[in-house]
């Protein structure tokens, strides 16, 4: 049996590709033994149970939430306020988190809770823990968070879980949580005062979503240098486009690291010399370093904001672990990871739509080429019948209007809720999942991108041709599907060779 490596939470940074990793189960979660983390915890939650008992006002522990914090809990329902907490957050709607999705919110919680000013037991991230280590995952309704104060509702259903009500995944199915609690050999556990706003009040869900865009960002910025070297090689476009020099007079390090990206695919030095051929070729192509390098130098800011969020204690109150004093504030509030989704899902549209210029690109290529109109591989008199990559073309058109539709800020759409307590709030959730509907719709466009380039490469009879970097991605495209030769159904193909391209996620990680 192969060993799964492990993440310590509690003993030391985590990144945005670690939770990504639990997420693609190929890592798992161990919460620290280290004695001075564990004393930490411990303290910040004696400070609680010390001002359970006292006079002073504990939001959210000694009284109600939100507006609400006006109204005072007595010592005899401050349990019941734990519990109702959840219970009355259970109003998400829509579509269920995927079970990978849910696996990176738990990992995204623990590592956030072992900052140590959450005031939660130890026993309760263990619980939490198990949850992952059995594969019990909790259903999150997508819709029904503002993103402050944090994921409130998403999050409920993850309290809720622990505590054996409501819905998880287990084994490929939805089944009631105590019944998977049990099949799974854990036990449901009744979460203390402050334990269950601990939980749910902070960034996990939108922090997580924003790992996993990011890391499918990555990935596809640098399909997209594939993709466009391929265009260029079969367009006899210039690789002195590319030319290293260019980026060292406008040094933007995505621009930069992209055209090295396209060289290497194209088999040339660092400084290519031109050929006799067109001077310049379209924006699509020549300009693609500028285009998808602000996408890269977004997603390198973006993984330092999101690691921040990541390790960063964002429940109210917080416990200081040196004084115990209670500090009431607003770090549950996802204005950072809204900015990063927000700009991200803008740059991979953007890059999407450069993929769909090249895709007309070489379905209406110069007769020089060698390639024929709309890909069509038909030789005979009845080519006339055949209509190829055009309808692959419509459709690519398709998922670019669509994906720059998704391009509003989320972060625009601000409301006041609540009774005007959280009167400005970030929609960062909403912002990471417009991201990941961009990146589905741009994958999309990828894997269209590579069947036409494939198909163009066949049609000039240039397998044999490629530089070798192309050759091996070709060979990759042709062992799922096979070339189109007269028109025929293509969805099916696009479905196989999407779950080809994102099995490769793991390598980006």
């Amino acid at each position: 049996m192969t060993l799964v490596p492990t993440i310590s939470i509690g003993d030391g940074r985590l990144s945005y590709r670690d939770v990504v990793a639990v997420a693609l189960g190929t890592r798992r979660v161990a919460l620290s033994q280290n004695a001075t983390w564990v004393q930490q915890m411990q303290r910040t939650r004696a400070a609680v149970h010390e001002r359970l008992s006292g006079h002073s006002a504990l939001y959210g522990i000694k009284t109600g939430f939100g507006a609400s914090c006006t109204q005072e809990v007595g010592a005899a329902l401050t349990q019941a306020l734990a519990t109702n907490l959840f219970r009355y957050h259970g109003a998400g709607v829509g579509a269920h988190f995927a079970a990978s999705e849910s696996a990176a919110v738990l990992v995204t919680r623990l590592a956030q809770l072992s900052a140590g000013y959450s005031g939660i037991r130890v026993e309760t991230m263990q619980a939490l823990e198990h949850l992952l280590a059995a594969g019990v995952l909790p259903c999150m309704p997508e819709i029904g968070s503002v993103g402050a104060s944090g994921d409130l509702t998403p999050m409920s259903y993850v309290a809720a879980v622990l505590e054996g009500e409501r819905e998880a995944y287990w084994q490929g199915k939805v089944v009631p949580a105590e019944v998977a609690l049990r099949e799974a050999g854990l036990v449901p556990w009744q979460l203390q005062p402050k334990e269950s706003l601990s939980i749910m009040n902070g960034t996990s869900v939108m922090t997580a979503l924003a790992s996993i865009g990011l890391a499918r960002a990555n990935q596809f910025a640098r399909w997209h240098a594939t993709i466009t070297a391929w265009n260029s090689w079969l367009l006899q476009g210039q690789a002195a486009h590319f030319d290293e020099r260019i980026f060292v007079a406008k040094p933007h390090p995505g621009s930069a690291q992209y055209a090295a990206w396209v060289r290497d695919d194209l088999g040339v030095p660092a400084r290519p010399i031109p050929h006799a051929g067109k001077v310049q070729d379209p924006y699509s192509i020549r300009c693609a370093p500028h285009v998808v390098g602000v996408l890269l130098d977004a997603a390198a800011h973006a993984a330092n904001v999101v690691d921040i969020e990541l390790n960063s204690a964002g429940d109210n109150p917080l416990v200081c672990p040196e004084t115990g004093d209670i500090l009431h504030g607003g770090n549950f509030y996802g204005g950072h990871v809204a900015y990063v989704a927000d700009s991200l899902k803008t740059q991979v549209a953007s890059s999407a739509e450069a993929l769909e210029r090249q895709l007309m690109l070489l379905c209406h290529a110069a007769p020089a080429t060698g390639i024929p109109e709309n890909l069509v591989l038909v030789l005979d008199e009845s080519r006339v019948a055949h209509h190829g990559f055009k309808a692959l073309e419509i459709t690519a058109s398709a998922l670019v209007a669509e994906a720059l539709k998704a391009c509003m800020p989320a972060t625009a759409f601000s409301r006041s809720t609540e009774g005007h307590n959280q009167d400005k709030v970030p929609m960062g959730t909403l912002a990471a999942r417009e991201l990941r509907q961009v990146l589905d719709l741009s994958e999309h466009v990828a894997v269209i991108s590579l069947l036409a380039a494939a198909q163009a490469t066949d049609a000039v009879n240039g397998a044999e041709r490629l530089p070798a970097p192309l050759r091996n991605i070709y060979q990759w495209v042709r062992q799922t599907v096979p070339a189109f030769v007269g028109d025929e159904r293509s969805d099916t193909w696009i479905i196989a060779l999407l779950a080809a391209y994102r099995s490769e996620l793991a390598r980006f990680v």
